[in-house]
């Protein structure tokens, strides 16, 4: 019995030697520090890219405020919308705290107008620095970021409780900022005068802006504050202002941001989502889901690409249905209009293959393959996957 113990410790032993552990850290983005020159002191950006991300490809931002908080928690929201399509791959920059009152409560004009300017201007003497730190997220932050990635004019700008009092103040005061606000749980800032002298002018917007605000179970402060914002958005919006309002009642101040999150992305983006139909790929041709993405460029003042995803998705489904010269139409677009990136290439090579000319799809294959390792694709399953491709077209040509 002694010796069968002896033995069974002494294998034991052997097998923890043998085995070997790693311990890596896992980075999910850069911090950045930018000495401002508008605030006169040193500011964070926390910046995380997609997994995939391509410089050929343009991303659209998502600015967080209060990023020491919330850049981990809408990563996560990020990745999750952006793998299922509801939204595009996005580049998500944190913008930590510095001053809190000072960056992003507006000045005040006269007298205090509601019980928080009263508190605020007892309390803490700095707040009202809101035109300044506008003019550093102009002039420093997105040109650091537009010089340094690949961006979209597109810029979206999530704020909390304070925060999301300086969103919609940039909203009113400065509107072309950005194309998105995710407004959560704004703090009761203005009085009720100030809330409709500063709200009529929303309706001299003219590009296309779109707004989701909310609100949790919050005391009746705030409720009668964002009452009084949604009349007004009721009476002066435009056309081309898009608002929603989601009151998130089972949640609190702090719980709501999550939820929030979520829902207004998915809401601020939706727009860019197009899911072709079956009767278009059954009887129709590319030129909708041209004409669409042509739209949104107006509406939005600069040129919006159609997904790559769309294109593939519409073709794939022409060749099911055997409408097969409409979908060589529409891969043909697709590479025309997206030369250096190897996911057209994929997707032409494809439909070669599924119509017998397998020259033309290992030519197409290779080429893909070349690009997406000049673009710096590391990704080996793609690698792998596209080796594979390039042999079984060879393999069919030898037969």
């Amino acid at each position: 019995m002694i010796r069968l113990c002896l033995l069974l410790i002494s294998l034991f032993s052997a097998s923890s030697q043998s085995q070997q552990i790693t311990n890596e850290q896992l980075t999910v983005g850069n911090k950045i520090t930018i000495q401002s020159e508008v605030l006169k002191e040193q500011r964070e950006l926390l910046v995380y890219l997609p997994k995939n991300y391509d410089a050929t490809n343009r991303y659209p931002v998502i600015y967080v405020l209060d990023g020491e908080f919330y850049f981990i928690p809408t990563i996560g929201v990020v990745s999750s919308l952006s793998a299922t399509k509801a939204i595009p791959e996005s580049i998500v920059v944190a913008i930590p705290t510095s001053i809190r009152v000072r960056d992003y409560l507006p000045p005040i004009k006269g007298e205090a107008q509601s019980n928080q300017q009263q508190f605020i201007k007892q309390k803490f003497p700095r707040f009202g620095g809101t035109e300044k730190f506008q003019t550093f997220l102009m002039k420093e932050v997105f040109t650091y970021m537009d010089s340094h990635y690949s961006t979209l004019p597109n810029r979206t700008l999530i704020g909390h409780s304070n925060g999301g009092v300086f969103s919609l103040h940039t909203l009113l005061s400065n509107p072309d900022l950005f194309t998105n606000y995710l407004v959560i749980s704004p703090a009761p800032w203005w009085g009720d005068a100030e809330i409709d002298s500063n709200f009529a002018s929303i309706k001299e917007l003219t590009l296309a802006k779109n707004l989701f605000i909310t609100l949790a179970s919050e005391p009746g402060r705030y409720y009668a504050h964002m009452m009084r914002i949604l009349a007004n958005l009721k009476s002066h919006a435009p056309n081309s202002f898009q608002w929603q309002y989601q009151h998130l009642a089972e949640h609190t101040h702090e719980s709501s941001v999550y939820p929030a999150i979520y829902a207004g992305l998915t809401y601020l983006f939706n727009d860019f989502k197009y899911s072709p139909s079956e009767e278009l790929a059954k009887y129709g041709d590319v030129s909708p889901i041209i004409d669409y993405y042509e739209g949104l460029s107006k509406k939005y003042g600069y040129s919006v690409d159609i997904p790559h995803s769309v294109l593939a998705q519409f073709s794939s489904q022409q060749l099911e249905l055997g409408r097969n010269e409409q979908a060589f139409e529409t891969l043909n677009y697709f590479v025309k209009h997206n030369p250096k990136v190897a996911y057209a290439h994929q997707s032409l090579a494809f439909a070669y293959m599924r119509t017998g000319q397998y020259l033309k799809a290992k030519e197409g294959f290779s080429h893909a393959l070349t690009l997406y390792k000049k673009n710096g694709g590391t990704d080996y399953t793609v690698v792998d996957f596209l080796n594979n491709m390039i042999s079984d077209a060879n393999t069919k040509l030898m037969h």
